[in-house]
């Protein structure tokens, strides 16, 4: 059975699961280990936790301190699945820049919020087949500047997914495929992720 840490985020002492994710995932024949990142970690005992891992899914922490785990994850070359915040969170972690995103079109609770634009040759294109799907959108933030391929964009020229190719899989996403459930591209996206694993 593979193992997939997953992160979870610590918040005044609280820790927050994803329901959602945790959810989703309990349809594949996997364990998942959870992983808490605060200030007072320890990235040894991480290092540890992380090593027993086939794969890894960054949710988002909110907490500078993960640039260590991305890096970690990167140099070892261990499947990594990056969503919403985490997608954003991976590209500080290599000196990217974030901004502040003022456009309604990409923050909302719809199902399908808009369309992406995939390129050609991505990673992306070769796990879903298409070159254009819709996808649900709630972020406050979009990537300016990463040293990532991007492989896909929104009409407005959002940049919605990143990868690395030289990895054995070293994605992000911005959009959150754990909420569409029943959605084709997001189950081939996570059956992609989990075999690299």
């Amino acid at each position: 059975m593979k193992k997939i840490g997953i992160l979870l985020k610590d918040t005044n002492n609280k820790m927050i699961i994803y329901n959602n994710i945790i959810n989703y995932l309990s349809n594949y024949d996997i364990l998942l280990i959870g992983i808490i990142i605060n200030d007072n970690y320890d990235f040894n005992k991480i290092r540890e936790l992380i090593n027993l891992c086939d794969g890894f899914i960054l949710i988002g922490s909110n907490n500078n301190k993960i640039n260590n785990v991305i890096k970690y994850l990167y140099d070892i070359d261990k499947p990594t699945l990056a969503i919403g915040l985490g997608m954003q969170e991976m590209v500080r972690a290599f000196n990217g820049t974030v901004e502040l995103l003022d456009n309604n079109l990409h923050k909302n609770n719809n199902k399908y919020s808009h369309k992406i634009n995939i390129k050609k040759d991505s990673i992306l294109e070769n796990i879903i087949g298409k070159n254009k799907i819709y996808v649900n959108s709630n972020h406050t933030f979009y990537v300016k500047e990463t040293i990532f391929t991007v492989s896909s964009y929104s009409d407005d020229f959002i940049i919605e997914s990143i990868e690395d190719k030289n990895k054995i899989f070293f994605v992000g996403v911005q959009w959150n495929p754990e909420f569409l459930e029943k959605d084709i591209n997001s189950k081939l996206l996570f059956n992609y992720f989990i075999d690299r694993c």
